[in-house]
């Protein structure tokens, strides 16, 4: 198969042009030692990444992010393979708006990676934190805070990674 001069020299300008767009990354990965100081995880999957996250930073990025449209910059994602995914982030305006107006400081969003079809984000911010979703590859990853109370510090993991009996739903005993 030929390829012409000008679709190769497009096709490399994209690279490029990509890889300079500037993306917004809050996410710290903790090391192991400071891992260890922070206890036991409240929720407890076989493997996972432990990261720190600037949330005053991310909560003063997503006030910019249009009530139509998509945010100026992409913002970064942790995945639990040690690498980050950059999104296009709009909000998601899953909440009626009457209570939007009642709540200000609830707020979810939806995320289109940039240059991966199909995979995509979903994640709210609110007094406990963050959480997030990432579904990708068929792959479910969450992101959720590492101890209830703690804003600071974030469990990344594969969904597929909870141990067997935990994912199961019980009806409230009364």
């Amino acid at each position: 198969m030929f390829l012409s001069p000008l679709y190769l020299s497009l096709w490399f300008m994209s690279l490029f042009s990509q890889a300079s767009i500037p993306v917004a990354n809050y996410w710290t990965a903790l090391s192991k030692s400071r891992q260890a100081k922070l206890g036991t995880p409240r929720i407890r999957p076989t493997s996972y990444r432990v990261l720190a996250l600037d949330l005053p930073a991310l909560k003063t990025y997503l006030q910019k992010v249009p009530t139509t449209g998509t945010a100026p910059t992409p913002l970064a994602l942790p995945l639990p393979n040690g690498t980050r995914r950059s999104f296009q982030v709009q909000l998601s305006g899953v909440m009626a708006p009457e209570l939007a107006a009642k709540y200000p400081e609830l707020r979810a969003y939806i995320g289109r990676a940039l240059g991966a079809p199909g995979t995509d984000a979903r994640f709210e911010v609110s007094a406990t934190g963050l959480r997030a979703m990432i579904t990708a590859e068929g792959k479910v990853y969450l992101i959720e805070s590492y101890r209830t109370g703690d804003t600071r510090h974030y469990i990344c993991f594969d969904k597929a990674q909870m141990p067997p009996g935990s994912k199961r739903w019980q009806e409230p005993s009364n």
